[in-house]
Parts: structure tokens; sequence; C-alpha cells
């Protein structure tokens, strides 16, 4: 396995964007959902792309972490792993929330209520006074800012896909846990694929889904891709087999039949069909060797590692264009919202998609380059400049202890 893994980045990418998606056809575009939804199931099952940022998440902690941790987990080691974490996923986080709660407060003081499209409005959800719902309550803050609402019944509270970075956040918790129950050997712990696939359809047989985003069932969601990710991590394939999977007709072939899957309604076998393909698609993508080869040029590029690359910012920023931006139209022009919500035509739709994909990816980039990247060194060197002090600190101890030995 190569020390850079560029198609996982690119799978990421792909992932937030149908997720983006997946949120925008109740908001955006509900009038053409079931259209769509009757042509293809593609963005109804959007879901599920959640997952494989659960199995991409694992498989990454593994690969970038396991050297780290193989001799063993000291406290020190796991609040330093800790403390790259939160400087990687919290600043843009609360970044997101202080934008919702700022639109909440101004919303409070003008009485201005809940507008979230014409479909929300038919489940009922128009007029609702600020920091009462349906999203941004005020009880659900507290558990925001701690990345602990997956715990709670309103797991989508605030900018809500926050949920899947809840479930992160306590599997990052667990990661020592979970080393030590692999043992940092596929072989000695491949009874853990066995277990994630009966969890995951004693899941499903219960509640007839795996979109599950808050409680224990949401925790044990993303535990089995994160568990599932580091497994995969273990193994280590002669080369023969490394080029095999390489082979341009194996990754198309994952790719299409995840497309043919998605395209239909799912049961609990196709579901669990879906997963196991996500789980290929990371572990042949993670052990590709051919560069150079079409799978790699047209999934690989540098406009898909861009979309890697700032993919976090789509994950966070598409639901806050989404709630804010359809309340501020809706106050500046509520006749376009009444007018919009009445076209129909293709062409309408598809410019509604290119704009608001345009839209996102412009704030995702400026995000990324201005947000995203400072933030991270910032509190990343403030961790070496405190690292550096004890070191120094430790030094001129033992120093002065020889002195005056």
């Amino acid at each position: 396995m190569q020390g850079h893994l560029p198609l996982l980045t690119s799978i990421r990418g792909f992932a937030a964007f149908f997720v983006a998606l997946f949120h925008a056809r109740l908001v955006l575009f509900p009038q053409w959902k079931e259209d769509i939804a009757n042509t293809s199931q593609l963005l109804e099952n959007g879901y599920l792309w959640v997952d494989i940022f659960f199995i991409l998440s694992g498989f990454v902690m593994m690969h970038v972490y396991r050297n780290s941790f193989q001799q063993g987990c000291t406290m020190a080691k796991w609040r330093h792993f800790m403390w790259l974490r939160f400087s990687r996923i919290y600043p843009l986080f609360l970044t997101t929330l202080l934008f919702l709660l700022g639109w909440e407060s101004i919303k409070h003081v003008y009485g201005i209520g809940f507008y979230g499209g014409e479909l929300l409005n038919s489940w009922g959800l128009a007029g609702i006074p600020a920091f009462q719902g349906p999203f941004n309550t005020s009880d659900t803050l507290f558990a925001n800012l701690f990345l602990l609402q997956s715990l709670t019944s309103q797991a989508l509270s605030w900018n809500f896909p926050g949920w899947s970075l809840s479930v992160e956040w306590l599997c990052y918790m667990m990661f020592p846990i979970i080393l030590a129950l692999l043992s940092f050997n596929a072989k000695r712990s491949s009874w853990l694929p066995i277990l994630v696939f009966f969890l995951l359809y004693g899941l499903i047989s219960t509640t007839g889904t795996i979109d599950l985003t808050s409680g224990i069932p949401a925790f044990l969601r993303g535990l089995c891709g994160f568990s599932l990710g580091a497994w995969m991590c273990l193994i280590r394939l002669p080369h023969n087999i490394k080029r095999f999977i390489s082979n341009d007709g194996i990754l198309f072939a994952l790719v299409i039949s995840l497309v043919l899957l998605l395209h239909h309604k799912l049961g609990t076998g196709q579901i669990l069909s879906v997963y196991l393909l996500f789980a290929l698609l990371v572990f042949c993508g993670a052990n590709h060797t051919q560069n150079t080869s079409l799978f790699m040029r047209l999934f690989d590029n540098k406009l898909t590692q861009y979309l890697g690359d700032i993919s976090y910012s789509v994950y966070l920023w598409h639901s806050v264009l989404l709630l804010i931006g359809v309340e501020v139209i809706n106050q500046l022009a509520p006749e376009f919202t009444l007018w919009w919500y009445q076209q129909s035509s293709f062409g309408a739709f598809a410019l509604a998609l290119a704009l608001y994909t345009v839209v996102l990816l412009a704030i995702s980039t400026a995000s990324y380059h201005l947000l995203e990247k400072p933030a991270l060194r910032q509190l990343r060197s403030l961790q070496i400049t405190k690292l550096a002090t004890r070191i120094k600190k430790t030094s001129k101890t033992n120093s002065n202890n020889l002195t005056t030995k």
C-alpha cells in the first residue's frame, strides 16, 4: 500500500457531493423529487454515502496512526491523537454552528419563523419560531457544542449533517480499544467483518433502514463502518493480487454495480450489498497500483482530488446554504419562492442544480483555504509549541537534578 491514498480522497469528494444532493432534493427542488425517484432512486438512496465516510475514516486512521500506537497506547499518545482530530474537524464545525446561531438570533429579533420550502411546509414545519425548531433549538445547542448530539433524540439539530461528526468523534475516542481488539493483525481479527455485517443486518431488520442518525443505533452504524475500515487497512496483499485488483475491469465493475444497486429501491440484502461494495471500493482504491490507468484518469485527477480536498467544507456548508439560503430568499422575495416551487421544466431543474453546485463549491473553496487549512495549522502548531516547551522544561529539570547531584 502506498504512503499516500489519492483515490480515497476522490471517493470522499463524490460521497460529500451526493449527500449534498440528497438534502437539496427536499429544500431546493422538491417539486422534482417524485419524478426523479420514479426514474431512479440514486438521490433517494443518497443517505448511504455517509457510511462510506465511516469506512474511509477508519481505514485512514489506521493507515496514518498505526505505527504511533503499535508500541502501546499511553494517555499522552491518546491525547495527542484526539487533539489532532479535534484540530481537523472542530474549527469548521464550530464556524458553521455559529453562522446558524447568528441567523437564528436575527430571526428571533425580527420575529421570522422557519421556512424550508414547500415540501417542509407540507410536513407542518412552517412558521416555527426561532430557537424552537425544527433544527435550530436552544435545548440542543449544548450537545452540539460538545459533538454529543448523536447520543440525543434530536441528533438532526443545527447543522444536521453534524450527527455523523458526533459519531465519528466517539469512534476516535474508542480508537485505542479498536486497535487492541484488532491486535494489529487482520487474520487474528477476521471475526470483525463477520460481526460488523451481523450487527448491520440486525439494525436493518429491527428498524427497517440503515438511515439511523441518533442514539445507540447511530453509534453502532458508525462504529461498524469505522471498525471495518480499520480492519481492512491491516490486510497485506501480495503484489500479484494488488495488480489483479488494480485492473480497470475490477474497479469499473465495482462502480457500475454500485450505481445499478443504488438506482433501485433497496431492501435489507441490497443495503448490505451496497455496504460491501463501498468497502471493496475503498480497499481496492487504497491498494491500486496502476496510476495511469483509464479508471484513475477518470476518477483520480486534479479535479476529483480537489473535490476530495474540499469535501469536508462541502459536507458542512451545504446544509447551512440550504437552511439559511431558502429563508433569506423567502424574506427578500417571497413572490420568487412562490413562483419557483411552481416550476416543473427540466431547464429550471438543471439551472437550479448548476447554481447550487457553483455556489456550494465557491463557498467550500473559500472555506477550505481561508478557514480549514489556517485553523489546522494554527492548532497543530500550538500543540507542537506546547510539546517543545514540555521537553525544554523536562530537560532543564533533569539538568538541575544532575547539577544538584
